[in-house]
């Protein structure tokens, strides 16, 4: 599945190598299960660098049905929200129903637990949002406290899966810029990283350059605390210089720039990756 983002005349036409795992093909409006993002509006970026910190509570956006409102209450109590769509007597959806059921216990500190009927009237604006009318069903989706989809499972699952589906705030947080249509830059350094302060400039006047159009997020992690983030992003090892990783939706990684750099030169690798990659098949070490 390809996808195509323009800013500011800059195409960029890549397959989603961020592998979160057990994605659905019903959620195809998701920019970064499958690229599309036909049922979730992108948010309106200010003009000035946005530096996420943390997963954060989901913001409004979903529908205003029993579930929808159920869900933006878990983001603002700092829960995950585990969603099943299914059809009443399938027995599949009967499974993963009851698995759920066996999963409540151990998972209500973290999340709560929901169910939509695909043919209810009252959750029509939910169905619509996810497109769950075209999913196979059953169809769980994991939606972290920020708002962002991070899991999709459209098969019966074990306790097992559930309880592995949480992402560290970090990782939420790129998801939900990317599902935002937003180019992340990606800056990985702690205390052990050299080039630190050269690194966040650059990257911090990437983000405010007004090629982006204001379409651009900044978000920083300490790689030493982030192991999932770090193998996301297909490094064996935490780096040893200030790094930024380059995204962009819906969730095409551009570049990883390590140690010293400028905003010209990540800007280039930006538009490098447009103009090398407007056919054929692309990945994380560019086209194949």
């Amino acid at each position: 599945m390809m996808a195509e983002m323009r800013i500011h005349g800059v195409n960029i036409r890549r397959p989603w190598w961020f592998a979160w795992g057990g994605l659905a093909l019903a959620s195809l409006s998701l920019l970064w299960v499958a690229g599309c993002g036909r049922g979730s509006a992108a948010t309106q970026a200010s003009s000035t660098p946005r530096t996420t910190q943390s997963g954060g509570a989901a913001e409004a956006g979903f529908p205003a049905t029993p579930v929808g409102r159920a869900i933006t209450q878990a983001g603002r109590d700092g829960k995950y929200s585990f969603v099943l769509f299914y059809r009443p007597k399938e027995q599949a959806s009967e499974t993963m129903r009851a698995t759920l059921e066996r999963a409540k216990g151990k998972l209500k500190a973290k999340a709560v637990l929901l169910s939509v009927d695909i043919d209810a009237k009252s959750e029509a604006g939910l169905v619509e949002k996810f497109r769950a009318q075209q999913a196979p069903l059953p169809l769980t989706l994991v939606i972290a406290p920020n708002g962002a989809t991070i899991r999709a499972f459209t098969k019966p699952v074990d306790e097992q899966a559930l309880a592995g589906a949480f992402v560290s705030q970090k990782v939420a947080a790129v998801a939900k810029a990317l599902q935002d249509k937003k180019v992340v830059a990606l800056c990985l350094q702690g205390p052990a990283t050299k080039h630190n302060s050269e690194s966040k400039r650059a990257a911090e006047g990437f983000i405010a350059d007004q090629k982006l159009g204001g379409q651009g997020v900044l978000i920083s992690a300490d790689p030493s605390r982030e192991a999932e983030l770090i193998r996301r992003c297909g490094m064996a090892s935490p780096p040893t210089e200030a790094t930024i990783v380059l995204l962009a939706p819906p969730g095409s990684m551009v570049a990883a720039v390590a140690g010293a750099t400028t905003k010209e030169a990540l800007l280039q690798k930006l538009q490098s990756a447009s103009s090398s990659c407007s056919s054929g098949s692309c990945g994380p070490s560019g086209c194949q």
